[in-house]
């Protein structure tokens, strides 16, 4: 089409796609898809904010997960070398690893400096084949003078390192995010920033926590939603059955309760929040995530410490309630006659061959 040749509007608006919005993909997690409005757009740019030890790389590969089960290629970037073998069979993410028929394929890539992330994450974004490319952390993401102990200019170059290029205030991240931001609208690939807070001193303020990161980073997010956590427990799951037990140092807590709250967002009211509960190596618990869905769509009625389900049942307390939620979950189960919705929860339930998840 030559370039003078579009002679009206519906033209000009076929060429360039005019109205066009992204396709939203859901992360599979109630919580996170409330605060997302239905899940991360291809395209845009999504950064969790956490302290350490909170269940950042938990989630992000919960995440992962769920997107291979649609059949979506998801780019792992393990900056921190914190992905075990463990963790990958935990949150079951192992089987992903491997080509698989009728879904996706999870690549990690466990390099931390920008020369050799940049180096690996344009093959893959030239493949056209990832729908989704994590990196955990920002924070670990280093100059290429940190690892290069067999550059003779090292020692120069390493004395001419200020506060204001190192790894969080530094011009190559502000090159790396102003690149990849681009790349990923062009090629409508989804990035999942993972980062975590720093000290800084502020002079009227003293000592504050600050992610990771200048304007930048934060300029070029379209949705930040930081992750606070408010409370560690030991809930035993034995045959599916939670018990309160009491916490000791002697016994690690096996869950804990977060906040998830939207600091900037071009799809919800920033400062929107909601709760919900990780289970330590495997994710945000499925479960809990149920019951906290039915009580915030108002089908379980919360009166103090007592639960009214759908069906008029009581509960004294929350692990009550829980506990009776996993029973009856099991005895439909087994009853192959009853049909589980899988947008209930996508992240236990979800049919791979639904045309809704293709």
């Amino acid at each position: 089409m030559a370039k003078n040749s579009i002679k009206s509007i519906d033209e000009l608006a076929t060429k360039i796609e005019s109205g066009s919005f992204p396709t939203t993909i859901p992360t599979g997690i109630y919580s996170l898809d409330s605060l997302l409005n239905g899940g991360i757009d291809l395209g845009s740019k999504v950064q969790i904010v956490a302290e350490s030890s909170t269940g950042k790389s938990t989630i992000a590969l919960q995440i992962c997960k769920n997107w291979c089960i649609r059949g979506r290629n998801v780019f792992y970037i393990d900056s921190e070398n914190s992905i075990t073998k463990e963790l990958l069979e935990s949150t079951g993410c192992d089987f992903y690893t491997e080509k698989q028929h009728g879904y996706g394929r999870l690549v990690i890539l466990k390099k931390s400096s920008f020369n050799d992330v940049s180096e690996y994450l344009d093959k893959a974004i030239s493949l056209r084949e990832f729908s989704l490319v994590v990196i955990d952390s920002l924070a670990s993401l280093v100059n290429d003078c940190y690892v290069d102990i067999e550059n003779e200019k090292k020692d120069k170059v390493v004395k001419s390192l200020t506060n204001n290029n190192t790894n969080y205030e530094s011009r190559p991240i502000n090159l790396f995010i102003n690149k990849y931001s681009a790349l990923a609208s062009r090629y409508k690939i989804a990035f999942l920033f993972v980062n975590q807070y720093r000290n800084k001193v502020d002079p009227l303020k003293g000592t504050v926590l600050k992610e990771y990161g200048n304007k930048i980073v934060r300029y070029n997010s379209d949705i930040i939603i930081k992750i606070k956590k408010e409370k560690e427990m030991l809930w035993e799951t034995e045959n599916e059955i939670y018990s309160d037990k009491p916490f000791l140092e002697a016994m690690p807590a096996t869950h804990a309760r977060l906040t998830f709250t939207v600091d900037k967002s071009n799809k919800v009211i920033t400062g929107t929040a909601i709760e919900s509960y990780i289970k330590y190596g495997y994710g945000l618990d499925a479960n809990i995530e149920s019951v906290l869905k039915k009580i915030r769509d108002g089908d379980i009625i919360k009166s103090g410490k007592y639960y009214t389900d759908e069906n008029g049942n009581t509960y004294d307390g929350f692990i009550n309630l829980l506990n009776s939620t996993v029973e009856r979950k099991a005895t439909d189960e087994e009853d192959e006659s009853v049909f589980i919705d899988p947008d209930e929860d996508v992240s236990v339930f979800i049919d791979p061959d639904d045309e809704e998840y293709q």
